[in-house]
């Protein structure tokens, strides 16, 4: 038999204020909402790597800047709301605990290590390419990544474009007389 539990009007009564109140207690940015995820669901992104092809990446909700060039630095923080996390040394950046994810727009020379790293501090990573400059240093990106549970995207969307597509096209049907 199952037992019926009895509710007070008195705690009817708190549960319903309660409930009322709740969305005047927490921040609204902190819930979901259609068209804005909740807290929990956006993703933290610090960027290493700012100038160059870095500059194309930073978006206003950036939460930390890394790069060496002091002039990159802070024309990149001028694109973002409030004021982002700053520093010139990237393991700084990844120390952070703050940040999700790391977009990296370095020289490449430093792609595969600035993963390894970013994949050893439980960030997800978008790195450009080059992806590495050896086997080796592709072997030890797919290790870390793996590892370490990561995800790693490498930005080669260049092949997606349509114009590229129609090139690889035109070659591989013969059309290429070069």
């Amino acid at each position: 038999m199952q037992e019926q539990t009895q509710l007070s009007r008195r705690d009817f009564l708190k549960a319903t204020a309660a409930g009322i109140a709740l969305p005047y207690i927490i921040p609204s940015g902190v819930l979901a909402a259609p068209g804005r995820p909740g807290a929990n669901d956006r993703i933290a992104i610090g960027h290493i790597g700012v100038g160059g092809m870095g500059t194309h990446h930073v978006q206003p909700d950036a939460v930390a800047l890394c790069d060496v060039d002091a002039n990159h630095l802070a024309n990149a923080a001028k694109k973002v709301r409030g004021e982002p996390f700053l520093c010139k040394d990237y393991r700084e950046l990844l120390d952070r605990k703050d940040v999700d994810a790391v977009i990296i727009a370095t020289p490449d020379h430093w792609h595969a290590i600035q993963t390894v790293h970013a994949c050893q501090a439980g960030k997800d990573v978008y790195v450009e390419k080059p992806t590495c400059r050896t086997i080796q240093e592709g072997q030890a990106m797919v290790n870390a990544a793996r590892y370490y549970g990561r995800v790693v995207q490498v930005g080669a969307q260049g092949r997606s474009n349509p114009n590229a597509h129609a090139a690889c096209e035109f070659i591989r049907n013969g059309n290429w007389a070069g």
